[in-house]
C-alpha cells in the first residue's frame, strides 16, 4: 500500500512541474525506505523520468495517471500559517527576540540526534499551545531543548514555571546563560533519558514537551520519562514525529504505546516543523537519504526534513510504560528507518 501511495502522490505531483529530488520527498508522507524503493520502481517503468536535476512525468506516466483519476496537483494549504493553525502577525515582537537569541545558539550534533526546528516553528508552537489554553499560569517541563523552546516561553512571559531535562552541557549552559541576561527565572538540569527523573520532579508539572528520537524503543522511553513528571488526569503532552523516518506501521504502535499510557491524541498537524538541516552534510556524510536515492543527487536546495506536532490529553492518570534505569546504547537513537539522522 505505501507503494502504491508513493506511486500516486508523486505522479500527481509531476503532473503539474517537474521538481528536484528533494522537493518530491518533501511532497510524499511516506517513510524514506518505502518511498526510495518506489521512485525506482516508477523510473524502471518508464512513468517518470530524471533528466537535469529534475523528475519529470512521462507520456506513459500520464496515462497511469489519468486512469487513477489525476489532475495535476495545487496545494490548499494556509499561505499564512503554513497549516500551522496559528499565525505570527500579533506577536512579532515575541519571533524578533527569540530570532535574535538563537543566533549564538550551540551548533546541533549527531551525537545526541539533534538538528533544530526553525525560530518560527518554535514560536508558533508556543503560540499553539496558548491557543489551546496550554501555557498561561502552567508548570512546565521540558525533555531535551535543542530547540530552545524554553526560551520563547519564557519570553512570551505565560508559564509559571519552566523546567529543562537536556544531557547537553552546551545547550543547558546557554539557556542559563540567556535567562540570566533577560532576568528570567528557569530550573536547567543535565539529564540522562536512561535513567528515571528526580523523585522530586515526579507528578509536579501540568504540561510537557519533548522531541524524542524516533526508534519506537526510544519514544516510548521519551515519553515515559515526560510521564512521570505529570500530575495526573487532564495533564497535557506535546511531541513530533517524522513520516521520513516513521513508517505508518510505527505510527501505529506508537500510538498504542500513547492510549496504553492513559492519553489520547487531540491533535496531529501535519509538517509543523520544518528542520534546518547543514545542507551540504546531507551529501557529504552520505546519509542513507543521500545516498540511497534512485539517481544521483546534489545537496537539497529546500529544508525537506519536517515533523508532525502532536498534543496528547490524559483521560486518566498516565502511567510510563518504562520504569527504571535501562541500559540502550546506539539501538536507542536508531533503527533501519533512520535514513536522515543516521549516516
Amino acid at each position: 500500500m505505501g507503494a502504491r501511495r508513493v506511486a500516486y502522490l508523486a505522479l500527481r505531483v509531476l503532473l503539474a512541474k517537474p521538481i528536484t529530488y528533494w522537493q518530491l520527498i518533501k511532497s510524499i508522507d511516506v517513510d524514506l525506505p518505502t518511498t526510495q524503493s518506489s521512485l525506482k520502481e516508477l523510473l524502471e517503468k518508464g512513468f517518470i523520468e530524471y533528466k537535469e536535476g529534475l523528475f519529470y512525468i512521462t507520456d506513459k506516466g500520464r496515462e497511469i495517471a489519468e486512469s487513477l483519476g489525476l489532475s495535476p496537483f495545487n496545494s490548499l494549504r494556509c499561505p499564512t500559517c503554513q497549516g500551522r493553525t496559528v499565525t505570527l502577525e500579533k506577536h512579532q515582537s515575541l519571533l524578533k527576540e527569540f530570532e535574535a537569541i538563537v543566533q549564538k545558539r550551540p551548533k546541533a550534533i549527531s551525537e545526541y540526534d539533534q538538528g533544530y526546528v526553525t525560530p518560527a516553528d518554535t514560536v508558533s508552537r508556543v503560540l499553539f499551545m496558548y491557543e489551546v489554553g496550554d501555557v498561561e499560569g502552567k508548570d512546565i517541563l521540558l525533555l531535551g531543548d535543542d530547540d530552545l523552546t524554553s526560551l520563547a516561553l519564557l519570553a512570551s512571559g505565560w508559564p509559571k514555571r519552566v523546567t529543562v531535562l537536556e544531557i547537553d552541557t552546551r545547550i543547558l549552559d546557554f539557556i542559563k546563560k540567556v535567562a540570566k541576561e533577560k532576568g528570567w527565572s528557569v530550573e536547567t538540569i543535565q539529564y540522562d533519558a536512561r535513567y528515571p527523573i528526580e523523585e522530586r520532579l515526579k507528578g509536579q508539572f501540568d504540561i510537557f514537551l519533548t522531541d524524542p528520537v524516533e526508534t519506537i524503543g526510544g519514544l516510548r522511553l521519551f515519553l515515559s520519562r515526560c510521564v512521570e513528571g505529570l500530575r495526573g488526569e487532564g495533564c497535557v503532552g506535546y511531541f513530533g514525529l517524522t513520516h521520513l523516518e516513521a513508517s505508518r506501521r510505527k505510527w501505529r504502535q506508537i500510538q498504542r504505546d500513547i492510549l496504553d499510557m492513559g492519553f489520547t491524541i487531540t491533535d496531529i498537524i501535519r509538517n509543523f516543523q520544518t528542520y534546518l538541516l547543514e545542507r551540504d552534510d546531507v551529501v557529504k556524510l552520505e546519509l542513507r537519504v543521500a545516498k540511497e536515492a534512485p539517481v544521483k543527487v546534489e545537496s537539497p536546495e529546500v529544508d525537506f526534513y519536517t515533523s508532525n506536532l502532536f498534543r496528547l490529553y490524559a483521560v486518566e492518570k498516565p502511567q510510563p510504560l518504562v520504569k527504571g534505569k535501562v541500559d540502550w546504547k546506539r539501538e536507542l537513537y536508531y533503527d533501519e528507518e533512520a535514513y536522515v539522522t543516521c549516516p
